[in-house]
Protein backbone atom coordinates (compact mmCIF):
# COMPACT_ATOMS: atom_id res chain seq x y z
CA UNK A 1 0.00 0.00 0.00
CA UNK A 2 2.84 2.12 0.93
CA UNK A 3 4.50 1.57 -2.43
CA UNK A 4 0.81 2.07 -4.51
CA UNK A 5 0.55 5.80 -2.37
CA UNK A 6 4.06 6.95 -3.14
CA UNK A 7 3.29 5.86 -7.02
CA UNK A 8 0.07 7.84 -6.84
CA UNK A 9 1.55 10.76 -5.37
CA UNK A 10 4.33 10.85 -8.37
CA UNK A 11 1.82 10.72 -10.81
CA UNK A 12 -0.28 13.64 -9.76
CA UNK A 13 2.85 15.63 -8.92
CA UNK A 14 3.86 14.89 -12.67
CA UNK A 15 0.59 15.52 -13.74
CA UNK A 16 0.60 18.59 -12.25
CA UNK A 17 4.18 19.86 -13.73
CA UNK A 18 3.51 18.55 -17.00
CA UNK A 19 -0.03 20.96 -16.89
CA UNK A 20 2.53 24.09 -16.16
CA UNK A 21 4.66 23.39 -18.56
CA UNK A 22 1.75 22.87 -21.09
CA UNK A 23 0.26 25.90 -20.35
CA UNK A 24 3.59 27.76 -20.34
CA UNK A 25 4.33 26.55 -24.06
CA UNK A 26 0.88 27.75 -25.05
CA UNK A 27 1.95 31.20 -23.51
CA UNK A 28 4.76 31.19 -25.63
CA UNK A 29 3.23 29.67 -28.67
CA UNK A 30 0.89 32.77 -28.51
CA UNK A 31 3.30 35.19 -27.64
CA UNK A 32 5.11 34.44 -30.63
CA UNK A 33 2.06 34.78 -32.43
CA UNK A 34 1.64 38.51 -30.86
CA UNK A 35 4.85 39.11 -31.86
CA UNK A 36 4.65 38.24 -35.59
CA UNK A 37 1.39 38.88 -36.75
CA UNK A 38 0.23 41.84 -34.39
CA UNK A 39 3.28 43.93 -34.05
CA UNK A 40 4.19 44.77 -37.61
CA UNK A 41 0.60 46.06 -38.29
CA UNK A 42 0.92 47.99 -35.48
CA UNK A 43 4.56 49.28 -36.06
CA UNK A 44 5.49 53.12 -36.45
CA UNK A 45 8.74 52.25 -38.39
CA UNK A 46 7.33 52.74 -41.90
CA UNK A 47 10.81 51.63 -43.16
CA UNK A 48 10.91 48.21 -41.54
CA UNK A 49 7.14 47.67 -42.31
CA UNK A 50 7.20 48.36 -46.12
CA UNK A 51 10.91 46.00 -46.66
CA UNK A 52 8.56 43.10 -45.20
CA UNK A 53 5.60 44.28 -47.22
CA UNK A 54 6.01 45.08 -50.77
CA UNK A 55 3.48 44.80 -53.78
CA UNK A 56 4.38 42.33 -56.90
CA UNK A 57 6.76 43.26 -59.20
CA UNK A 58 5.54 45.23 -62.00
CA UNK A 59 8.00 44.17 -64.62
CA UNK A 60 5.52 41.03 -66.18
CA UNK A 61 7.63 39.76 -68.90
CA UNK A 62 11.46 39.93 -68.31
CA UNK A 63 13.56 37.09 -66.82
CA UNK A 64 16.53 39.55 -65.32
CA UNK A 65 14.71 42.87 -64.13
CA UNK A 66 12.21 42.89 -61.39
CA UNK A 67 10.54 46.54 -59.81
CA UNK A 68 8.47 46.27 -56.81
CA UNK A 69 6.62 49.91 -55.28
CA UNK A 70 6.79 49.78 -51.94
CA UNK A 71 5.35 53.12 -49.41
CA UNK A 72 9.09 54.17 -48.88
CA UNK A 73 10.12 54.12 -52.88
CA UNK A 74 11.05 51.49 -55.09
CA UNK A 75 13.41 48.30 -54.96
CA UNK A 76 14.53 47.54 -57.87
CA UNK A 77 15.91 44.06 -58.47
CA UNK A 78 18.63 43.31 -61.50
CA UNK A 79 19.58 39.15 -61.60
CA UNK A 80 23.13 37.75 -63.67
CA UNK A 81 21.92 36.09 -66.93
CA UNK A 82 24.96 34.02 -66.74
CA UNK A 83 26.61 34.52 -63.00
CA UNK A 84 25.01 32.25 -60.87
CA UNK A 85 23.49 34.01 -57.54
CA UNK A 86 24.93 37.50 -58.56
CA UNK A 87 21.55 39.95 -57.85
CA UNK A 88 22.31 43.70 -57.95
CA UNK A 89 20.11 45.42 -55.84
CA UNK A 90 18.77 49.34 -56.02
CA UNK A 91 16.61 51.32 -53.80
CA UNK A 92 15.11 55.16 -55.18
CA UNK A 93 13.51 56.44 -52.13
CA UNK A 94 10.31 58.58 -52.02
CA UNK A 95 12.72 61.35 -50.23
CA UNK A 96 15.25 62.07 -48.65
CA UNK A 97 13.92 61.14 -45.20
CA UNK A 98 13.55 57.14 -46.45
CA UNK A 99 15.93 54.91 -44.74
CA UNK A 100 17.71 52.65 -47.46
CA UNK A 101 17.12 48.93 -46.97
CA UNK A 102 19.64 46.36 -45.49
CA UNK A 103 21.15 45.01 -49.10
CA UNK A 104 20.46 47.93 -51.53
CA UNK A 105 22.61 50.59 -52.55
CA UNK A 106 20.53 53.83 -52.58
CA UNK A 107 19.99 55.63 -56.16
CA UNK A 108 19.14 59.82 -55.91
CA UNK A 109 17.02 60.97 -58.73
CA UNK A 110 18.46 64.77 -57.92
CA UNK A 111 20.47 65.73 -60.32
CA UNK A 112 20.57 62.01 -62.34
CA UNK A 113 22.69 61.88 -65.39
CA UNK A 114 23.88 58.87 -67.45
CA UNK A 115 27.22 57.96 -69.57
CA UNK A 116 24.92 54.57 -71.54
CA UNK A 117 26.72 52.12 -73.88
CA UNK A 118 23.98 50.92 -75.75
CA UNK A 119 21.76 53.12 -78.45
CA UNK A 120 18.37 50.90 -77.40
CA UNK A 121 19.01 52.90 -74.08
CA UNK A 122 19.27 56.12 -75.98
CA UNK A 123 15.72 55.00 -77.55
CA UNK A 124 14.56 54.87 -74.28
CA UNK A 125 15.18 57.74 -72.70
CA UNK A 126 14.33 59.81 -75.59
CA UNK A 127 11.37 57.89 -75.52
CA UNK A 128 10.68 59.22 -71.44
CA UNK A 129 11.86 62.98 -72.44
CA UNK A 130 14.89 62.36 -71.07
CA UNK A 131 17.42 63.26 -73.30
CA UNK A 132 19.03 66.04 -70.96
CA UNK A 133 20.40 63.86 -68.51
CA UNK A 134 22.33 61.90 -71.32
CA UNK A 135 26.18 63.13 -70.51
CA UNK A 136 27.61 60.53 -72.72
CA UNK A 137 26.73 57.91 -75.00
CA UNK A 138 28.46 55.50 -77.80
CA UNK A 139 29.72 56.40 -81.22
CA UNK A 140 28.33 59.51 -83.01
CA UNK A 141 28.23 56.41 -86.03
CA UNK A 142 25.75 54.31 -84.26
CA UNK A 143 23.37 57.09 -83.14
CA UNK A 144 20.41 57.59 -85.53
CA UNK A 145 17.94 60.37 -82.90
CA UNK A 146 18.65 64.15 -84.44
CA UNK A 147 18.25 65.47 -81.21
CA UNK A 148 21.31 63.51 -80.04
CA UNK A 149 23.21 64.03 -83.10
CA UNK A 150 22.71 67.40 -82.71
CA UNK A 151 23.88 67.28 -79.11
CA UNK A 152 26.75 65.35 -80.07
CA UNK A 153 28.06 67.71 -82.47
CA UNK A 154 27.70 70.87 -80.28
CA UNK A 155 29.41 69.19 -77.21
CA UNK A 156 26.82 68.93 -74.90
CA UNK A 157 27.30 64.92 -75.30
CA UNK A 158 30.20 63.11 -75.08
CA UNK A 159 30.91 60.06 -77.09
CA UNK A 160 32.90 57.42 -75.88
CA UNK A 161 34.23 53.84 -77.83
CA UNK A 162 32.64 50.45 -76.82
CA UNK A 163 32.24 50.56 -72.82
CA UNK A 164 35.00 47.86 -72.69
CA UNK A 165 37.60 50.63 -74.25
CA UNK A 166 36.35 53.44 -72.60
CA UNK A 167 38.74 56.24 -71.33
CA UNK A 168 38.15 56.31 -67.21
CA UNK A 169 40.16 60.01 -66.99
CA UNK A 170 37.32 60.86 -69.94
CA UNK A 171 34.35 59.62 -67.74
CA UNK A 172 36.00 61.08 -64.61
CA UNK A 173 36.08 64.52 -66.12
CA UNK A 174 32.65 63.84 -67.40
CA UNK A 175 30.89 63.38 -63.94
CA UNK A 176 28.48 61.19 -64.65
CA UNK A 177 26.04 60.24 -62.25
CA UNK A 178 24.94 56.88 -63.43
CA UNK A 179 26.96 54.15 -65.64
CA UNK A 180 24.85 51.94 -67.56
CA UNK A 181 26.60 49.20 -68.91
CA UNK A 182 25.83 46.07 -70.90
CA UNK A 183 27.12 43.71 -67.73
CA UNK A 184 28.74 41.14 -70.93
CA UNK A 185 31.65 40.98 -68.39
CA UNK A 186 30.75 40.70 -64.53
CA UNK A 187 31.58 44.43 -63.59
CA UNK A 188 32.48 47.21 -65.33
CA UNK A 189 36.06 48.35 -65.59
CA UNK A 190 36.94 50.52 -62.32
CA UNK A 191 34.00 50.56 -60.85
CA UNK A 192 35.04 50.33 -57.13
CA UNK A 193 37.10 53.31 -57.74
CA UNK A 194 34.28 55.46 -60.04
CA UNK A 195 31.84 54.58 -56.75
CA UNK A 196 34.16 56.33 -54.42
CA UNK A 197 33.91 59.43 -56.87
CA UNK A 198 29.91 58.66 -56.75
CA UNK A 199 29.27 57.31 -59.93
CA UNK A 200 27.70 54.92 -59.52
CA UNK A 201 27.92 51.72 -62.53
CA UNK A 202 24.75 50.05 -63.13
CA UNK A 203 24.65 46.54 -65.37
CA UNK A 204 21.26 46.35 -68.15
CA UNK A 205 20.72 43.12 -69.26
CA UNK A 206 18.23 43.87 -71.83
CA UNK A 207 19.98 42.21 -74.32
CA UNK A 208 19.07 38.79 -72.89
CA UNK A 209 16.11 39.16 -72.86
CA UNK A 210 14.33 36.22 -74.94
CA UNK A 211 10.18 37.90 -75.17
CA UNK A 212 10.10 40.72 -77.17
CA UNK A 213 8.42 42.55 -74.37
CA UNK A 214 10.57 41.30 -71.69
CA UNK A 215 13.04 43.56 -73.53
CA UNK A 216 10.37 46.79 -73.63
CA UNK A 217 10.04 46.54 -69.89
CA UNK A 218 13.72 47.74 -69.50
CA UNK A 219 12.13 51.27 -70.11
CA UNK A 220 10.87 50.90 -66.59
CA UNK A 221 14.21 51.03 -65.27
CA UNK A 222 14.74 54.44 -66.90
CA UNK A 223 11.78 55.53 -65.82
CA UNK A 224 12.13 55.11 -62.31
CA UNK A 225 15.44 56.76 -62.21
CA UNK A 226 14.69 59.71 -63.79
CA UNK A 227 11.12 60.58 -61.96
CA UNK A 228 8.89 59.89 -65.37
CA UNK A 229 7.66 56.44 -64.04
CA UNK A 230 4.15 57.00 -65.27
CA UNK A 231 5.10 58.14 -68.73
CA UNK A 232 7.38 54.52 -68.66
CA UNK A 233 4.02 52.46 -67.60
CA UNK A 234 1.45 54.70 -70.43
CA UNK A 235 4.35 53.93 -72.92
CA UNK A 236 4.15 50.17 -72.27
CA UNK A 237 0.64 49.57 -71.61
CA UNK A 238 0.60 51.11 -74.85
CA UNK A 239 3.15 48.67 -76.41
CA UNK A 240 1.84 45.36 -75.37
CA UNK A 241 -2.01 46.17 -75.79
CA UNK A 242 -1.05 46.77 -79.71
CA UNK A 243 1.69 43.72 -79.32
CA UNK A 244 -1.35 41.35 -78.24
CA UNK A 245 -3.04 42.48 -80.59
CA UNK A 246 -1.38 41.94 -83.30
CA UNK A 247 -0.96 38.43 -82.36
CA UNK A 248 -4.39 38.23 -82.36
CA UNK A 249 -4.97 39.42 -85.44
CA UNK A 250 -2.74 36.26 -87.08
CA UNK A 251 -3.93 33.25 -84.98
CA UNK A 252 -6.74 32.45 -86.59
CA UNK A 253 -5.12 32.58 -90.23
CA UNK A 254 -4.37 29.45 -91.36
CA UNK A 255 -0.98 29.58 -93.28
CA UNK A 256 2.18 29.75 -91.48
CA UNK A 257 4.63 30.62 -94.26
CA UNK A 258 8.19 28.94 -94.27
CA UNK A 259 11.08 31.84 -92.95
CA UNK A 260 14.93 31.22 -92.73
CA UNK A 261 16.49 34.04 -90.35
CA UNK A 262 20.20 34.77 -90.33
CA UNK A 263 23.50 35.30 -92.41
CA UNK A 264 26.55 33.94 -93.11
CA UNK A 265 29.45 35.57 -91.44
CA UNK A 266 32.57 33.92 -92.09
CA UNK A 267 32.06 30.23 -92.71
CA UNK A 268 29.17 29.32 -90.78
CA UNK A 269 25.60 30.11 -90.87
CA UNK A 270 24.42 32.17 -87.48
CA UNK A 271 20.63 32.95 -87.08
CA UNK A 272 18.75 32.84 -83.73
CA UNK A 273 17.64 29.61 -81.67
CA UNK A 274 14.30 28.40 -81.05
CA UNK A 275 13.85 29.65 -77.90
CA UNK A 276 15.40 33.31 -78.42
CA UNK A 277 14.41 36.65 -79.13
CA UNK A 278 14.00 36.69 -82.92
CA UNK A 279 12.32 32.87 -82.63
CA UNK A 280 9.58 34.50 -80.43
CA UNK A 281 9.23 37.17 -83.41
CA UNK A 282 8.72 35.18 -86.04
CA UNK A 283 6.56 32.52 -83.63
CA UNK A 284 4.07 35.60 -82.52
CA UNK A 285 3.89 36.50 -86.42
CA UNK A 286 2.60 33.08 -86.97
CA UNK A 287 5.50 32.08 -89.11
CA UNK A 288 7.32 28.69 -89.36
CA UNK A 289 10.75 28.97 -88.46
CA UNK A 290 13.10 26.37 -90.27
CA UNK A 291 14.78 26.58 -87.00
CA UNK A 292 12.59 26.49 -84.13
CA UNK A 293 12.73 22.89 -82.50
CA UNK A 294 16.17 24.20 -82.15
CA UNK A 295 16.93 24.30 -78.32
CA UNK A 296 18.77 27.78 -76.76
CA UNK A 297 18.88 31.27 -76.34
CA UNK A 298 21.37 32.98 -78.05
CA UNK A 299 22.08 31.68 -81.44
CA UNK A 300 22.44 28.76 -83.93
CA UNK A 301 25.52 27.94 -85.78
CA UNK A 302 25.59 25.50 -88.71
CA UNK A 303 27.86 24.67 -91.83
CA UNK A 304 26.36 26.69 -95.12
CA UNK A 305 25.87 23.10 -96.78
CA UNK A 306 23.68 22.41 -93.86
CA UNK A 307 21.32 25.30 -94.07
CA UNK A 308 21.59 25.38 -97.91
CA UNK A 309 20.21 21.58 -97.84
CA UNK A 310 17.40 22.27 -95.14
CA UNK A 311 15.99 26.09 -96.28
CA UNK A 312 17.00 26.30 -99.71
CA UNK A 313 12.68 25.73 -100.26
CA UNK A 314 11.90 28.06 -97.66
CA UNK A 315 9.27 31.10 -98.61
CA UNK A 316 11.08 34.06 -96.79
CA UNK A 317 14.52 34.81 -95.55
CA UNK A 318 14.67 37.82 -92.83
CA UNK A 319 17.79 39.22 -92.17
CA UNK A 320 20.61 38.27 -94.14
CA UNK A 321 22.90 41.50 -93.36
CA UNK A 322 22.45 42.92 -96.39
CA UNK A 323 20.71 45.85 -98.06
CA UNK A 324 21.15 44.51 -101.51
CA UNK A 325 20.85 41.55 -103.57
CA UNK A 326 24.59 42.23 -105.17
CA UNK A 327 26.15 42.61 -101.93
CA UNK A 328 24.44 39.27 -100.41
CA UNK A 329 25.59 37.44 -103.38
CA UNK A 330 28.76 38.59 -103.07
CA UNK A 331 29.13 37.75 -99.33
CA UNK A 332 27.60 34.29 -100.08
CA UNK A 333 27.72 32.49 -103.33
CA UNK A 334 24.70 30.07 -102.96
CA UNK A 335 22.29 32.73 -101.60
CA UNK A 336 21.12 32.74 -105.15
CA UNK A 337 19.87 29.09 -105.12
CA UNK A 338 17.53 29.79 -102.22
CA UNK A 339 13.79 30.11 -103.52
CA UNK A 340 13.78 33.54 -101.14
CA UNK A 341 16.70 35.20 -103.61
CA UNK A 342 14.75 33.45 -106.79
CA UNK A 343 11.29 35.32 -105.71
CA UNK A 344 13.21 38.31 -104.48
CA UNK A 345 11.27 37.71 -100.84
CA UNK A 346 14.12 38.40 -98.68
CA UNK A 347 13.66 41.60 -96.35
CA UNK A 348 16.09 43.20 -93.67
CA UNK A 349 16.36 46.46 -91.50
CA UNK A 350 19.78 47.53 -92.88
CA UNK A 351 18.09 50.07 -95.05
CA UNK A 352 18.69 51.72 -91.36
CA UNK A 353 20.33 49.94 -89.23
CA UNK A 354 20.87 52.86 -86.25
CA UNK A 355 17.30 53.35 -86.30
CA UNK A 356 16.51 49.83 -85.87
CA UNK A 357 18.99 49.27 -83.10
CA UNK A 358 17.74 52.52 -81.21
CA UNK A 359 14.16 51.46 -81.25
CA UNK A 360 13.60 48.01 -81.64
CA UNK A 361 14.15 47.82 -77.40
CA UNK A 362 11.32 50.30 -77.31
CA UNK A 363 8.78 49.55 -79.95
CA UNK A 364 9.06 45.33 -80.35
CA UNK A 365 5.32 46.35 -81.68
CA UNK A 366 6.68 47.91 -84.57
CA UNK A 367 8.82 44.60 -85.36
CA UNK A 368 6.12 42.44 -84.83
CA UNK A 369 3.79 45.00 -87.34
CA UNK A 370 6.54 44.70 -90.15
CA UNK A 371 6.87 40.76 -90.23
CA UNK A 372 3.50 40.04 -90.11
CA UNK A 373 2.95 42.87 -92.95
CA UNK A 374 5.87 40.70 -95.26
CA UNK A 375 4.43 36.96 -94.03
CA UNK A 376 0.42 37.72 -93.84
CA UNK A 377 0.07 40.64 -96.65
CA UNK A 378 -3.42 40.21 -97.00
CA UNK A 379 -3.79 41.27 -93.48
CA UNK A 380 -3.85 44.98 -94.61
CA UNK A 381 -2.17 46.57 -91.64
CA UNK A 382 -3.31 50.41 -91.37
CA UNK A 383 0.10 51.52 -90.50
CA UNK A 384 3.39 51.86 -92.47
CA UNK A 385 6.58 48.91 -92.17
CA UNK A 386 8.68 50.81 -89.61
CA UNK A 387 12.09 48.85 -90.16
CA UNK A 388 11.94 46.45 -93.02
CA UNK A 389 12.26 46.55 -96.28
CA UNK A 390 12.75 44.23 -99.41
CA UNK A 391 16.13 43.51 -99.51
CA UNK A 392 16.50 44.48 -103.96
Amino acid sequence: MFLQAVFLDSFFYLKNILSKVHQFVKNINLFIIYVIVIIPTGCSDNNTKNQLIAAESIVTHSKYLKINETGDGVLIKITHPTVKNKIYNYFVAKNKEKKTPNGYLRIDRENVSFLIFSTTHVGMLEKLNQVSKIKGTCSKELIHSSSILKKIDNGSIQSFEDEGLASLEKIIKLKPRIIVYSGSSSEFNKASLLEKMNIFTIPNFDWKETHPLGKAEWILFFGYLTGSENLAKQHLKRVKDNYFSLVEKVKGLKTSPSVLMGSKIGDFWYGPAGESYGAKLLNDAKANYVYKKTRGTASVEYSMEKVFSEAKNVEFWINPGFSSLKLLEMNNPKAKFFNSFQNKKIYCYSNNQNKYWELNGVQPDWILSDLIQIFHPNLKLENPMYFYKAVE
